[in-house]
Parts: structure tokens; C-alpha cells; sequence
């Protein structure tokens, strides 16, 4: 578990959930999506919730048991691959840094009987299975249409 006191860590609470009080709780997994590793975007898990911010995605949180699925896609922003996961069909959780293709991810989701699709990387297939097997969700493995050009928020 990632310490609630570390300078990043606090950063991180700032910039993704402004407004909430993320630090009074445990935070079970942080996910940084900057480049140098500031915190200023990404997902941060907690027991009861997922907060999440990318410039691309914007700004949202939802509670666990309203996570109805999860859909590992590849959105496209002035011609660049986005690996990302839609959640409900709705909020785009930007993952830029899963692009491993590691053989042992690989084997593992195959594993699980899911096809290792054309522009998905083992690691944001995973990630996926994760999260449906972790909020017991449907897991939705067809290509969306085309959402548009970012941001894609409201």
C-alpha cells in the first residue's frame, strides 16, 4: 500500500480528487500516468472508490458497486494509439503506461480464455480481468465506436 504521508502521494490526492477526502482513507493502489512521475494524473483506488484524472479523460470518481463494466479499448488523439479501459461505457480511464507485452501476461490472460485482440497490449488486457474479477463486472471485449476526438469528458 502506498504511504498516505509521502510528499507524492499527497500531490497525487490534490490534483485527482480535488475537493475529496481521499487522505483520511487507505489508499490501496496508485496509479501515476505522468511521464517523470509527478502524480499529477492517474487512478487512485481506495477501499470504496476509484478517483481518476488525465487532461485526455478529465476528472471523475465512482464507487465499486457502481462499476457495471469494464471494457479494455484503444482510442486514437491527433493520430496516437490511447490504451485506456471504459468503465460503464462511459468514463475512459486513461492507461498510457500498459503497453507491456510481456509473454507471461500473455499467457496468463490467454490463460483466462481471452484472446489477445489486435492493439491491446497483455498488460491492459490484464488489468482488465483485474478489475472485472475485483468488482465482479461484466467484462466487455468488443471495439467501441468511435467515441470522437478528445477530451473525452462531459
Amino acid at each position: 500500500m502506498p504511504d498516505n504521508n509521502s510528499k507524492k502521494l499527497k500531490k497525487a490526492i490534490r490534483s485527482i480528487a480535488p475537493g475529496h477526502n481521499v487522505g483520511s482513507e487507505p489508499i490501496l493502489l496508485q496509479v501515476d500516468n505522468t511521464l517523470f512521475r509527478s502524480g499529477k494524473q492517474g487512478i487512485i483506488f481506495t477501499p470504496t472508490k476509484l478517483y481518476s484524472y488525465s487532461s485526455i479523460s478529465g476528472r471523475f470518481s465512482i464507487d465499486y458497486e457502481n462499476i457495471k463494466s469494464v471494457s479494455p479499448q484503444v482510442r486514437r488523439a491527433l493520430g496516437n494509439a490511447q490504451l485506456g479501459i471504459v468503465l460503464n461505457g462511459l468514463n475512459f480511464l486513461s492507461l498510457p503506461g500498459m503497453t507491456e507485452n510481456y509473454s507471461h501476461l500473455r499467457d496468463i490472460v490467454e490463460w483466462e480464455g481471452i484472446p489477445i485482440l489486435a492493439d491491446l497490449t497483455p498488460a491492459i488486457l490484464y488489468f482488465s480481468v483485474f478489475l472485472h474479477k475485483a468488482f465482479d463486472c461484466e467484462l466487455v471485449l468488443e471495439r467501441e465506436s468511435d467515441p470522437g476526438p478528445p477530451p473525452w469528458y462531459n
